[in-house]
């Protein structure tokens, strides 16, 4: 055998035997060759063993990580709240997380306050639940102190950390109800106003839908005291600029300063002159509520002082326009005319004809004309005005929109119409009486003669 052909041969049986060593031994192969000696189940195998130890691993890595936070956190933790947060600061814990944990341990201990106050009430199933506070004021008295309490003691212990903020900026919507105020301030409003909300809603569905005196008060009181713990965290003018942008005058108001197209200046001279009459104008109640004559007459005392204020402090023209946009038919005009695409002139002038009708109706309420001429001559100023309306307008948008004109259903039904200076309310007009004849004296009976 020459020695090129035995040098082959040896060559060709050593490489034989090097493959079959590393397919008995995969493992051995050089990692650029290993997957071409493995087999499936082999490979299967492996992953199972990589993933088995990496969990291992995993596994003692989580367990030293919390033998290492159980330690820290014992030399930490503490019965008393304010030992607590002394030694979070001295540890370096953030204000954020410092409220977040004195937060949590607060909750436990009035829950366990609110745990036995629930416990304390037995009712059987088939009477009128008392959780909801229905016939039970000294339950929702007690819970409503409880969450008072429990704001007040955050406050108290938290001192300086209980104005930390959360991560993040405010957003455009928390921007627009709550102005320039800080982030952590924001999050101290909305808790309050959200703890205040959950109050207020269980007094109303405690009413069933009869406010009475004595609801109304409690409401009243839950006012007060939502506003006492927002001036315990808030500056006077952040206080005031909150209720600016919340109170219920402002939600009143909003439809009207729309149309109106108030500035600020206007807007917050409008609020402040509204503003000492809240409660006459905006009494806390819902459901069915008996509104005697005297809350009317305080009402309506109320507006007429208003009405001056408003027009001293925006003049003639503007009061006028302010006062027009006040008006609920005016507004409910102003959303029609929207659909149909109508320029604001041609609203105005629709509406002014409530103006010139309920002065034409008093001149023939005036004038002293007898039942048939009376009738005729209002019937005639309805078809007037509604001919008027329907030419402005155009038929449908006019005939929506007088369907609840009470003036001109009012004229409709034979009466003269008076509005009041804020256009809020209309007043119906009987004809006058005419002057009855002078009774005649009676003839003296005649002298029996003698």
């Amino acid at each position: 055998m020459k020695l090129p052909t035995l040098l082959l041969a040896v060559s060709l049986g050593g490489n034989a035997a090097l493959l079959g060593f590393f397919v008995l031994r995969p493992a051995a192969a050089p990692p650029a060759w290993r997957d071409f000696f493995i087999s499936d189940e082999q490979r299967a195998a492996a992953l199972a063993a990589e993933t088995k130890a990496s969990q291992a691993r995993a596994a003692a890595q989580a367990k030293a990580a919390a033998t290492q936070r159980a330690s820290v956190w014992s030399t930490l933790q503490a019965d008393d709240l304010k030992t607590l947060i002394a030694r979070l600061r001295a540890a370096g814990f953030s204000p954020v997380l410092i409220r977040a944990i004195v937060n949590a341990r607060l909750e436990a201990t009035f829950s366990a306050r609110m745990n036995e106050l629930v416990g304390s009430i037995d009712v059987p199933f088939w009477k009128p639940d008392a959780l909801n506070s229905y016939n039970n004021s000294k339950f929702y008295e007690t819970q409503s102190q409880i969450y008072r309490d429990r704001a007040k003691a955050l406050r108290e212990i938290l001192g300086d950390d209980y104005f930390a903020g959360s991560a993040g900026e405010a957003s455009a919507e928390q921007r627009r109800k709550y102005g320039d105020l800080p982030k952590s301030k924001i999050d101290l409003v909305e808790r309050i106003a959200e703890d205040y909300a959950e109050m207020i809603s269980q007094v109303k569905a405690a009413t069933q839908g009869i406010m009475l005196p004595e609801d109304r008060e409690k409401l009243a009181l839950l006012e007060r005291e939502k506003r006492a713990d927002l001036a315990a965290i808030l500056t006077p003018a952040e206080l005031e600029d909150y209720e600016m942008r919340n109170s219920t005058i402002t939600m009143r108001l909003r439809q009207a300063l729309t149309i109106f197209d108030a500035t600020a200046e206007e807007y917050r001279a409008i609020y402040r002159i509204q503003q000492p009459f809240a409660d006459i104008l905006y009494p806390n109640n819902t459901g069915m509520t008996v509104i005697t004559a005297e809350m009317s007459r305080q009402r309506n005392e109320a507006n007429k002082q208003i009405a001056e204020q408003i027009k001293a402090a925006l003049g003639e023209q503007r009061y006028a326009d302010y006062a027009r946009a006040s008006d609920y038919e005016y507004q409910n005009l102003y959303r029609l005319a929207q659909t149909a695409n109508l320029s604001t002139d041609t609203v105005n002038r629709a509406y002014d004809l409530k103006a010139s009708a309920v002065q034409e109706s008093q001149r023939i309420n005036d004038a002293k004309l007898g039942a048939d001429a009376r009738t005729a001559a209002l019937q005639a100023l309805v078809a007037d005005t509604k001919t008027k309306l329907i030419a402005s307008l155009g038929s449908t948008l006019a005939d929506n929109y007088m369907k609840n004109l009470s003036w001109l259903n009012a004229l409709e039904r034979g009466y003269a119409v008076s509005i009041s200076p804020d256009g809020r309310s209309t007043s119906f007009l009987s004809a006058p009486r005419s002057t009855p004849p002078p009774t005649p004296a009676p003839t003296p009976a005649p002298t029996p003669a003698k």
